[in-house]
């Protein structure tokens, strides 16, 4: 993937201050779903198939004068975090099989600190993978970007009618806010609209 056509591209046209992404994770199956959920919300959309190209595709996308305001995240994911290519996701804290493609907050957290990614001040990231209120993640990722994250503490189900998806996204336990490293709300309810 050449990073500096996406970065050229990204500054040749007119955005808005703001950016609004949507992640299409790959590498781990369901690809296409991905995809198509991530194009309903009408965001830019990015297809990282590991940790490292997520951050350098965030890093491509963000700066200074054009910070990450809205990302929403379609993934398949547990408590460490996000999966992407087998082992090589993005995760709170290292696996004993983590290949060297794999990134860690610790890592999100350095880019920020750089200036090389930028979240808006009233950032909000929206995941709708599985189990990612259920650990530290989704509150440590709060804390790094300053904003508000929202996970769920269980599996995730997109609801269906008449054989298609509504955007709703449905907990089988509950989904959580959390607000600049804290919970914001506990108990948020079961459904939670993507697009």
């Amino acid at each position: 993937m050449n990073l500096q056509l996406i970065k050229f591209s990204f500054e040749s046209e007119h955005f808005s201050t703001d950016m609004n992404l949507a992640v299409s994770a790959q590498g781990y199956g369901d690809e296409i779903t991905f995809d198509f959920r991530a194009g309903k919300t009408g965001y830019s959309v990015i297809k990282p198939a590991d940790g490292i190209e997520f951050l350098e595709l965030l890093a491509a996308f963000s700066n200074k004068n054009h910070p990450i305001l809205n990302m929403k995240i379609f993934s398949h994911s547990y408590p460490r975090g996000i999966i992407m290519t087998n082992w090589s996701g993005f995760y709170y804290s290292q696996g004993p099989n983590d290949t060297n493609r794999a990134a860690y907050l610790v890592d999100l957290a350095e880019f920020i600190e750089k200036g090389n990614i930028s979240f808006a001040p009233n950032s909000q990231i929206v995941m709708f993978g599985c189990n990612l209120a259920n650990g530290d993640f989704s509150r440590k990722l709060s804390e790094i970007t300053g904003g508000t994250v929202i996970a769920s503490y269980a599996g995730v189900s997109p609801e269906i009618k008449a054989n298609k998806e509504t955007g709703v996204f449905i907990s089988a336990g509950r989904w959580v806010k959390y607000y600049n490293g804290q919970v914001a709300v506990y108990d948020m309810g079961k459904r939670i609209r993507a697009w």
